[in-house]
């Protein structure tokens, strides 16, 4: 309980001293010009080494401190969503 309080209250925090300002860009770029955002590009490279791979060892974290367990093969396929969307298992 002490945790999520103490999370809590980083998070307000961070969200206070965050800038509420957006800054608009020179607008959108050509259709021809827009490239990657999203899949087999930098982004989607970055996502599958680092993204997943952390959220793995998240859950992992979690299940292990929690609940005294390893995660099951399902959980770890799909980095880790699964463990937090799943309710937890009574021993």
């Amino acid at each position: 309980m002490r945790k999520s309080k103490f999370l809590a209250a980083v998070l307000a925090a961070l969200l206070t001293v965050a800038s509420p300002v957006a800054y608009a860009g020179e607008g959108i770029p050509p259709p021809g010009l827009a490239g990657h955002t999203f899949g087999s590009g930098p982004t989607g490279w970055w996502w599958a080494i680092f993204g997943c791979t952390s959220g793995i060892i998240l859950a992992a974290l979690v299940a292990n401190y929690q609940q005294n367990r390893q995660l099951t093969w399902n959980e770890a396929a799909t980095c880790g969503f699964l463990f937090w969307f799943t309710p937890p298992r009574r021993p």
